[in-house]
């Protein structure tokens, strides 16, 4: 597999996915808006999904072609409380601001997710996406870790 090349196929797409939760951001354990964008997206690439961990929080499921290791990669998804001021066209409409580029990492691990998913043939093992809320505060970390020791 071409990674390099792999991952430029998917720039536009995580772009976008970066705009649009730019738009939508949440705070704390309640991302509603943030949650269902996820899920959605990782539902269209056939991805299994578990919703409401952790409250609002996120885990997709790729399992590979053959048996192996389980492995986890990790994004935040939760915002500020800040008012954006940046006067971007993808600029925040709710109040709320992600100001530690929480949109970034969650984009970014959607546009893993799609070139995982679509060369799994060439994974040994499965891999765990967690998307969590509460990064930054009242602690989203620990309920996700509870939650992933139970689903194999």
């Amino acid at each position: 597999m071409n990674v390099m090349e792999k991952a430029k196929n998917v720039e536009e797409y995580i772009i976008k996915s970066f705009k649009d939760l730019h738009q939508i951001p949440e705070v704390g354990l309640d991302l509603p808006k943030t949650s269902a964008y996820v899920a959605n997206e990782l539902k269209k690439m056939g991805i299994e999904v578990k919703e409401k961990v952790a409250v609002s929080g996120v885990v997709g499921l790729i399992r590979g072609s053959e048996e192996g290791k389980t492995i986890a990669l990790r994004a935040d998804m939760d915002a500020l409380p800040i008012k954006e001021e940046t006067n971007l066209p993808y600029a925040s409409q709710n109040g709320n601001m992600h100001a530690c580029g929480h949109d970034a990492h969650t984009a970014i691990l959607l546009g893993v997710a799609k070139v995982l998913s679509e060369n799994r043939e060439e994974i040994k093992g499965n891999v765990k996406l967690i998307f969590q809320p509460a990064e930054e505060g009242p602690g989203g970390a620990k309920p996700i870790i509870l939650y992933l020791n139970m689903w194999n």
